[in-house]
């Protein structure tokens, strides 16, 4: 590890007593994933939707010459926005988009952008590659990093940080609380949410309308917390312009505490650190600059930072920590334990590390997916529905579309069940809506593979002593036993009760989890598709 780099980290560390946000840019994810530039990225849906060999040329030429007159402010949103109605024109009615059109007939007569969904498509096939470098911001990040800002639409931070919970879009962000702790806050929006992309210029419009606000949210953190910049360029825009609002926002000595927090690193091939002085109104913020190519040592320095905290700060947290009872009981009164008795033993500036040990009752484990969906099946941690919906259902539904079950929570709260949930339940309207792009594609030769066993238990008996969760999205809704599915899946469970790492192991598999999700589907549904409440 670098000791220049080392220092610069551990330095920010101690002096905000916190681990660091960082904010990461789309050279990142063309490091660790190979996606696109925006240029490049515009450039191929050009190439690739348009027959015009010279569209992209075209569509560049005329935003230089609008941002040359004044007429505009940036190149790439305007080419986004010029070539955005031929490109949806083609893919609207090009028999080569014909799969496209049919993968997505349900965003398309909506008001969603057939560019942005294909733009999201197309960003969708690039995944992180594993490495010695994202292994070690992956572990970093288990501990050492507080949060994540983006302005990528890619899911890379959430594949490196699948512990994290994800906001999408600045409404997510000014409109939700959030913690500070664990959270990506994707500002320009998601591919899994291709309607939050902002990629024209009336996106960025809309966006600069509301980032104030955003700026304002986010300056507690840039107060608060270091922030390593990663993946950007020193002149972009983006940067510029929040920075530029948080300028304005603190005086003189704010600016001067906030240098000491923050990070920007440089793509080099050789490593400096120096100083890196921005000018926003006559006003100027500095920095600390790391060029380098050496982002391990910025990942492992961030790993084996440490920080502490005073007894000021334990004192206001004191009314966030109680006890959860092993059942909940949304009813029962909070319960504070275990620290007021140390507090008044030690001075308000002491130094306090904060331990953890295991409870035979699970005290203060917050309800995971896997806990959901052994309780679909079992029925036995007896969770009350409301406070399923409300403290975990709509935010594991936000967090990881198209892969919780909900109707066992929702289907007696008369839609009262969240904005998240309302969205996702009239997606699924049937059996169908749980099969994967693959999965209706194999379905012939499975179902031919399996003729005569076409049944819950046909499955069990034909891939003995195999399991057949893999293949159970192949039937049709009229072959499946809601018993038999039942039975099944209680089945598996009970078969590694008595071994909890073969049992979260189950519980995480996809196909298991896809099952219930079915089973959920047939046994708690209600095929009405009722009116529902935000």
């Amino acid at each position: 590890m670098d000791e220049r780099i080392k220092d610069v980290i551990h330095q920010a560390v101690d002096d905000a007593g916190r681990y660091p946000f960082l904010f990461i840019g789309s050279g990142l994810s063309r490091r660790y994933c190979g996606t696109p530039g925006w240029e490049g990225l515009l450039s191929e849906v050009c190439a690739e939707v348009l027959d015009d060999p010279y569209a992209y040329a075209r569509f560049k030429s005329q935003a230089r010459i609008a941002v040359r007159n004044a007429e505009a402010n940036s190149e790439l949103p305007l080419i986004a926005t010029l070539m955005e109605g031929e490109v949806n024109r083609v893919l609207f009615s090009a028999d080569k988009f014909g799969g496209f059109r049919e993968r997505h007939a349900r965003e398309l007569t909506g008001d969603a952008s057939p560019m942005k969904i294909y733009v999201a498509d197309k960003i969708a096939n690039f995944i992180v590659a594993d490495s010695s470098e994202t292994e070690k911001l992956a572990r970093a990040g288990k501990e050492k990093v507080a949060g994540i800002i983006t302005t990528n639409y890619d899911c890379m931070c959430e594949a490196l940080f699948p512990e994290f919970m994800t906001y999408v879009g600045e409404s997510d962000l000014l409109f939700s609380d959030q913690t500070f702790s664990q959270e990506i806050y994707k500002i320009h929006g998601s591919i899994l949410r291709a309607d939050s992309i902002v990629l024209t210029s009336a996106d960025y419009t809309e966006f600069a309308q509301k980032r104030k606000y955003l700026s304002a949210k986010l300056l507690t953190l840039f107060v608060e917390y270091p922030v390593v910049f990663l993946g950007y360029s020193i002149q972009d825009e983006n940067i510029k312009s929040i920075l530029s609002d948080i300028c304005e926002c603190l005086p003189d000595e704010k600016l001067e505490r906030l240098s000491k927090r923050l990070i920007f690193v440089q793509h080099a091939k050789e490593t400096a650190v120096g100083e890196l002085a921005m000018s926003f109104g006559g006003r100027t913020l500095s920095m600390t600059k790391i060029a380098t190519d050496d982002f391990e040592s910025i990942y492992e320095a961030m790993r084996c930072s440490r920080k502490m905290y005073s007894t000021r700060f334990i004192r206001e947290l004191r009314g966030s920590v109680f006890r959860l009872a092993e059942r909940i009981d949304p009813a029962s009164d909070i319960v504070v334990s275990g620290i007021d008795n140390v507090l008044n033993d030690l001075s308000p500036d002491q130094k306090i590390v904060i331990g953890l040990s295991v409870s035979p009752a699970n005290i203060g484990r917050p309800i995971s997916p896997e806990d959901i969906f052994e309780d679909v099946v079992l029925d036995n941690l007896h969770y009350d529905p409301k406070f399923i919906v409300e403290n975990y259902l709509n935010m594991y539904v936000r967090q990881r579309p198209n892969s919780m079950p909900v109707f066992k929570y929702t289907c007696g709260l008369n839609g009262e069940v969240g904005k998240d949930i309302a969205a996702y339940l009239p997606t699924l309207a049937s059996v169908d809506s749980y099969r994967s792009k693959t999965t209706r594609k194999s379905m012939p030769s499975t179902r031919r593979r399996f003729e005569g066993f076409l049944s819950i238990k046909g499955l069990e008996k034909a891939c003995a002593p195999n399991s057949p969760f893999a293949f159970i999205p192949c039937l049709e809704e009229h072959e499946i036993d809601v018993d038999d599915l039942e039975g099944l899946l209680k089945q598996a469970l009970v078969d590694v009760e008595s071994d909890q790492d073969k049992k979260k192991v189950l519980l995480k598999n996809s196909n298991f989890r896809k099952c219930i999700r079915i089973y959920d589907f047939l046994r708690y549904g209600d095929r009405k598709s009722p009116s529902l409440h935000q």
